[in-house]
């Protein structure tokens, strides 16, 4: 027979800070059969999940790798316009400083917040929202029908990759890093693997050897971020099946993308376009006699 729970990926936004009008900000939705579970939010986050079919008062789960302001941009509308369609609970887990944030988007928008409760809506989903932060790495306690595993990565500030596992299948979603030992650890034998894929050949900020300044920057943000090539190494070392690729700047070259990766990665390679949905596979398991 089957195994129960269904698990699948969709790419609401595989853009990174410079904006595109084809890639919105960074953010995916995880789905456990048909419960969506929202991780990061960047900009056109809510407009992404109304394309997708998904209502976003429907979305009561939100995970923030880490708080970079392209991860982010899209929460007010996402905290805000949900509630204002009916969301009446919401949870949001992320690293330290999440509730800060959080925080200080309401003391933003005090007065606006306080006209629409005057006007009689309810403060549910908006004034009792639970934070969690994550304290370290390791498994992360939550009331979702899912395993959910954290690993810290290589970025500039404190990043979490996610394992999000039911049943045999797993979805791992990198956050932004560099090449580490912790996501071929984090992403061992998983069905997809979401990777962080910044530094492209043909990209702004590809090192041109006549700009030194072009070089620094490759240098700098190497440090900080991953190629197709790096981020197919660590799928091969994870034995991962599928590889998405995603944080991608503008006017990349899909197909050189792929096929850099390609090179290192001999599973699935997969460069999304916004709103891509992406399965794991069902398996088959013997039922016991």
């Amino acid at each position: 027979m089957t195994e129960n729970k269904e698990l699948k990926i969709v790419m609401l936004g595989t853009g990174c800070p410079r904006p595109e009008i084809s890639r919105s900000g960074p953010a995916q939705v995880v789905f456990v059969d048909e419960l969506p579970i929202l991780v990061d939010c960047g900009e056109g986050t809510t407009d992404q999940l109304m394309k997708a079919g998904i209502a976003p008062e429907e979305v009561n789960h939100l995970w923030f790798t880490h708080l970079h302001s392209d991860h982010t941009f899209g929460y007010a509308q996402f905290l805000l316009g949900g509630w204002e369609l009916g969301r009446r609970e919401l949870t949001v887990v992320g690293p330290k400083g999440t509730k800060k944030f959080h925080d200080n988007l309401l003391a933003m928008y005090d007065e606006d917040i306080s006209y629409r409760l005057s006007a009689g809506r309810p403060q549910e989903g908006l004034l009792n929202v639970k934070i969690i932060e994550i304290e370290k790495p390791g498994l992360v306690e939550s009331s979702l029908p899912v395993r959910v595993t954290a690993e810290e990565m290589v970025h500039s500030i404190l990043t979490y990759a996610f394992r999000f596992e039911v049943d045999s299948k797993a979805i791992v979603i990198s956050g932004d890093t560099a090449p580490t030992d912790s996501l071929v650890k984090l992403a061992q034998g998983a069905d997809i693997l979401v990777h962080d894929c910044c530094l492209v050949a043909n990209s702004t900020y590809y090192p041109n050897h006549q700009d030194p300044e072009k070089r620094d920057l490759w240098n700098r943000i190497s440090q900080t971020h991953c190629t197709p090539s790096q981020a197919g190494d660590t799928a091969r070392l994870a034995g991962v099946k599928t590889l998405v690729l995603t944080h991608l700047f503008p006017k990349i070259d899909v197909n050189a993308v792929q096929k850099e990766a390609e090179e290192t990665f001999t599973g699935t390679v997969i460069v999304p376009d916004d709103l891509q949905a992406i399965s794991v596979e069902k398996k088959e398991k013997q039922s016991i006699k």
